[in-house]
């Protein structure tokens, strides 16, 4: 007969058994992923915490389906979707492509600057950025991630702190057809724009929130970084690009 202590401790495993699973559940997505040649592969995703914004730029894996029904599936039967080797995933309606994105240090200037400014092999910047707007234009969303310390990870306030701090605080990306994605504030409006007219004379006129001769973030410098005012001043734009010049 099982001793109490022993029983007990059966419990316990069950328990952490049942919440890792649930927890997996949760990180998990039926999706597909687009290889750099054009192969795409349906299967499962799977990111480190759905819960934080920024774990779907980077870390994300894939498995076979398959692999579900013979339980636990192993560390070395996931596949690690490196961007660039990735060069687009998604799930749901949820659609996620290949960006080289530049994150500065806190103690550098402008921690939104582009690759332009990178030196080579000083850190990462190949990354995932969510498509909000897709079309002849598309408009991407990155979240900057944090840098987290073991003790944060356990500090339920410090976590929920950084993490609505990233749903505020993201930057807009935008791109054409056959072009490399770009934070907005790395483009020329009126070059980038030229083949709409309306768009180039409604900014002239400054009727947009952003104004010739200064930057969408310098409309907003009063804020670390814009987030929604930042998307909602790109959408403005891109709508008047689509329903005026035939986007």
């Amino acid at each position: 007969m099982l001793s109490k202590t022993f029983f007990l401790f059966l419990l316990q495993l069950i328990f952490i058994s049942m919440f890792a699973q649930k927890s997996n559940t949760e990180n998990r997505f039926d999706g597909y992923i687009v290889y750099s040649d054009g192969t795409k592969k349906e299967g499962i995703l799977e990111v480190e915490d759905a819960s934080l914004p920024w774990s779907f730029q980077e870390n994300v894996k894939y498995f076979d389906k398959s692999l579900l029904s013979a339980g636990r599936v192993k560390r070395e039967q996931k596949i690690n979707c490196v961007p660039g080797e990735i060069i687009e995933y998604g799930f749901d309606n949820r659609k996620f492509t290949y960006v080289s994105y530049y994150i500065k240090s806190a103690d550098e200037d402008n921690i939104l600057k582009s690759t332009y400014s990178k030196i080579k092999g000083d850190k990462n910047t190949d990354f995932f950025a969510e498509v909000f707007r897709n079309g002849k234009i598309s408009l991407l969303k990155f979240y900057i991630p944090p840098v987290i310390s073991e003790e944060d990870y356990d500090n339920e306030v410090k976590m929920k702190e950084l993490t609505e701090k990233s749903k505020t605080t993201f930057d807009i990306l935008i791109t054409r057809e056959g072009e490399k994605p770009k934070s907005i504030d790395d483009i020329n409006i009126k070059s980038f724009f030229k083949d709409c007219p309306y768009i180039v004379e409604k900014f002239n006129n400054g009727k947009y929130k952003i104004k010739p001769g200064k930057s969408l973030k310098a409309i907003f410098k009063s804020e670390k970084m814009p987030g929604e005012k930042l998307q909602d001043s790109a959408t403005e734009i891109l709508t008047d690009y689509e329903t005026k010049c035939n986007g």
